[in-house]
């Protein structure tokens, strides 16, 4: 069922919130603003977005590296995030994990780690509670992680047991220094389901109507009890990490295509459709551009961690 005009405005809406927000880390950064590891996922955008449109707010979500963009679109705490990246007591780990560790358990999202591939193992393991609860788990990785071996031990587990779970490949063909040739066998990671007994597909990850549509369909046969699935979007990140922003050639070339930015593809797609009007365009962008300020003012606010406090909730009391 494809979105109605409303959630289409919404998702257009998050995928801007999002953009704005990693172009805004990554310029921070630059200028020496804030500090840590953070991992953009500029050009992944149309993903978080979709999905948010699908799973339920009682869902479970669970990502791996570049997860901000799912935080943002899961509606986790947007000001705690800019209070995290500046090293703020009020921010989602309290200034101490940084980008790469945001979560948000009010909303059962954990939208970050680490250790590359993690994220399978933990998913799945909801997933036995998720199945207790009626619910279902939401759980992303970039392709690079689906070599490590806890993902082909996860979707196995899940399948055997049947877990609601929706596993999503946002594949970019980039690891830190690789393209997937080079790392990879086979040419799509969807066909890996197969080995598993469960369904698996491969859209076009910069198309939001693409996404929404498999994603929708997958969940629905989840819900019903069919058993986990798999879904590959087919993307590109524009950037490695913030401290190293190196240009990918073949990104740069593709910038120049309509097709390649996800936000302005969206955008013309509303326009030719009658969806989104230039006051409504006006309005939204407002929305997006008061909502960073405001964050950005309260993660200023926000007080400077107490060296002192650096063990606190770090071990159980008493050890």
């Amino acid at each position: 069922m494809q979105p109605t005009s409303g959630e289409m405005l919404g998702i257009y809406e998050t995928m801007l919130l999002i953009r704005t927000t990693e172009l805004k880390m990554v310029e921070l950064f630059k200028k020496g603003e804030i500090e840590g590891h953070m991992l953009p996922c500029l050009g992944q955008e149309a993903i978080p977005a979709s999905l948010a449109k699908v799973y339920a707010d009682t869902d479970y979500l669970v990502t791996g590296h570049r997860g901000g963009g799912h935080y943002v679109a899961r509606g986790c705490d947007y000001n705690a995030l800019w209070a995290e990246l500046y090293g703020r007591v009020d921010g989602v780990t309290k200034g101490r994990g940084g980008q790469i560790h945001l979560m948000d358990m009010t909303k059962k999202a954990m939208t970050g780690n680490a250790v590359v591939g993690q994220q399978w193992g933990i998913a799945t393991g909801a997933g036995f509670v998720a199945r207790k609860r009626g619910v279902m788990v939401v759980a992303v990785g970039g392709e690079g992680s689906t070599n490590r071996g806890v993902f082909h031990e996860s979707l196995n587990m899940a399948a055997v047991q049947k877990l609601p779970i929706l596993y999503v490949i946002e594949y970019n063909d980039r690891q830190m220094w690789n393209v997937c040739s080079e790392t990879t066998a086979g040419e799509r990671i969807a066909t890996r389901a197969l080995a598993y007994g469960m369904e698996g597909a491969s859209v076009d990850g910069n198309d939001v109507l693409a996404i929404h549509a498999k994603a929708a369909e997958f969940v629905r046969k989840i819900r019903e009890g069919s058993g986990p699935c798999l879904l590959e979007c087919i993307t590109a990140k524009w950037t490695d990490s913030v401290s190293n922003l190196r240009n990918l050639p073949e990104n740069v070339e593709a910038m120049k295509k309509p097709d390649f930015d996800p936000v302005l593809r969206f955008e013309t797609r509303l326009r030719i459709d009658g969806v989104l009007t230039d006051s409504l365009d006006l309005q939204i962008k407002e929305n997006v551009r008061q909502k960073l300020q405001g964050a950005l003012s309260f993660a200023l606010a926000s007080p400077v961690p107490d060296r002192y406090d650096g063990i606190d909730e770090v071990y159980s009391q008493p050890v």
